[in-house]
């Protein structure tokens, strides 16, 4: 008899633990047929489109995942890649290509965050799933060094436009780390780095080697932008401070219209090109007040302000993806006109009062004072 029971049981908790590996099996296979299994959900609920947009973006969801297999629901990044692209009037259909290449980087193991950030660049360019997963690995490395995002952003391109080769890539963004890691200011090394490589100065190690001893050489800036929120409080209330002046309303339009047009460049900071925050930031500066280079940043100086009493020259704040944190950034103009920068049109000025971005909207900052 007791020979009999150990036999049940153990049959028993044979059977159990198949039981238990088919529904794993089960559930894997399920995950990797619904790589979108609550993107409709997530759609329905928005309150930003019209019935129309919900169809399309459905149907191009449909068409260009059907019948593809992931390990995982990519729901939440494509739908927020979807909607970067509507609020930068990017084509729908080049939305969605890179949606799927961004869900395969993420897939094959790389940085969600990082590749959500490619997107913008990947709008203007065509970026593989695999450059999406190495530039993700290289966003996400740089930045963790204390490399700033705009400098990395601005690397990045400078790979893919003269086509690098791997190594090269790898050797130039480790420099890029080495030098954070030192407290070198990582803006001239990169800068350094380019000029040497431009003019085939040496190998990529001997280049790096050069950048970062050039670096250490040199007085460290007497300003260096805080790296956290509280650090930017403090500095508002003392140095950036001290650089304010009174906005002058004509100098003000004058200085935002003469960025009308300038090409959208992921991560640029000059007249040759911006990105959103790139654009606020030279604008204040022009007209006398330093802010920080990044968005979320900027969103932790000067005082809050409600939609409702906008004036010129406020800081109109936005959450294009949906998750309850700052991506994007323009600056109000008066008479519901907010200027910002467009990953299609660049700069150029729109309707604050648009269903869309109202529906994005998440917080506006003043930072100016007044004359007329």
């Amino acid at each position: 008899m007791r020979k009999i029971i150990k036999t049940d049981s153990g049959f028993l908790l044979t059977a159990f633990i198949a039981l238990l590996f088919i529904i794993l099996v089960c559930e894997n296979v399920a995950a990797a047929e619904n790589p979108l299994k609550n993107f409709i959900k997530i759609v329905e609920n928005d309150s930003g489109l019209s019935s129309e947009e919900k169809k399309e973006w459905r149907t191009l969801a449909h068409g260009k995942f059907k019948g593809r297999q992931f390990a995982a629901d990519h729901s939440r990044l494509v739908y927020g890649i979807l909607c970067m692209a509507k609020f930068d009037e990017v084509d729908m259909e080049k939305g969605i290509q890179v949606a799927l290449d961004s869900a395969i980087a993420v897939d094959a193991g790389a940085n969600q965050e990082a590749v959500s950030d490619l997107a913008h660049f990947a709008f203007s360019v065509t970026l593989s799933p695999e450059e999406v997963s190495l530039y993700a690995g290289i966003r996400e490395k740089c930045v963790k060094a204390g490399v700033p995002v705009h400098v990395v952003q601005e690397m990045i391109i400078k790979a893919k436009a003269a086509k690098w080769p791997d190594t090269m890539t790898a050797a130039i963004m480790n420099g890029l780390v080495e030098a954070a890691e030192h407290g070198s200011d990582t803006q001239k090394v990169a800068l350094f780095m380019l000029i040497s490589i431009e003019q085939e100065l040496g190998t990529p190690e001997e280049i790096v080697r050069d950048a970062i001893d050039n670096a250490k050489k040199r007085e460290p800036e007497k300003w260096q932008e805080p790296q956290d929120e509280k650090s930017f409080a403090a500095v508002e209330n003392s140095a950036m401070q001290s650089l304010r002046v009174r906005l002058n309303y004509n100098t003000f339009h004058q200085s935002v219209t003469s960025f009308l047009g300038t090409p959208y460049r992921w991560g640029g900071n000059g007249r040759a090109g911006v990105d959103c925050s790139g654009f606020t930031k030279l604008v204040m500066q022009e007209n006398g007040y330093r802010i920080p280079r990044v968005s979320y940043q900027q969103a932790a100086i000067g005082t809050p302000v409600s939609k409702d009493e906008f004036k010129l020259g406020d800081l109109v704040f936005f959450d294009i993806k949906g998750r309850g944190k700052i991506d994007h950034v323009g600056l109000y103009l008066g008479g519901n006109l907010l200027a910002h920068a467009s990953s299609k049109k660049g700069v150029t000025i729109v309707m604050f009062s648009e269903r869309y971005y109202q529906s994005r909207f998440y917080c506006g900052r003043r930072i100016v004072k007044y004359q007329r």
